[in-house]
């Protein structure tokens, strides 16, 4: 697929130009919540989508945490938006019932496909500033016109914080 169409002679504009290219928002502070597992809107990872649209979504997350806390993901998207997200990073296990975070380097892979609104858990790198990362990607179609954006939060309350790192980014490309 290919947006927007381009016909034979029709006129080169900046317009035109512009919605070939995929908008990445790259994030470019820190953003640290703790003491909660109440999933909310990342500050900056967040983009408007057009009604009637298909885009190619993704989002690379740098996150870090303690094992006690680790991560949880979800996104919102406009009403009546659909389609999966597929989800990789390194695996959260429950192993004989005690939580276990598996270590970026090294440790269990995560993969899964899971609608938006399910919340997805992480392993860590078991240290509130080592960071490990996290892909989650999505073809979605719109309806109507609305927010996407990404919602995270502790997996587990703890005062010590979680952190989306900057350098964290989400990729929009519109296909149709």
């Amino acid at each position: 697929m290919r947006y927007p169409l381009i016909y034979s002679g029709q006129r080169i504009t900046g317009l035109l130009l512009q919605q070939m290219m995929p908008d990445v928002i790259a994030k470019g502070t820190n953003e640290d919540r703790s003491s909660t597992t109440t999933l909310t809107n990342d500050s900056e990872l967040v983009a408007t989508l057009e009604a009637n649209a298909l885009y190619h979504i993704q989002f690379f997350i740098h996150f870090a945490a303690i094992e006690a806390a680790q991560i949880q993901t979800q996104w919102a998207v406009p009403a009546s938006a659909t389609g999966v997200r597929s989800a990789a990073s390194a695996a959260w296990t429950l192993a004989g019932g005690a939580a276990t975070a598996s270590a970026a380097d090294g440790g269990y892979h995560r993969s899964g496909v899971h609608a938006y609104t399910t919340a997805v858990r992480y392993g860590t790198r078991a240290s509130a500033s080592n960071q490990v990362v996290a892909q989650e990607e999505s073809i979605l179609t719109t309806v109507s016109a609305g927010t996407l954006a990404l919602q995270w939060a502790q997996a587990v309350s703890n005062a010590t914080a979680t952190r989306v790192a900057a350098g964290s980014s989400l990729h929009v490309r519109r296909l149709a």
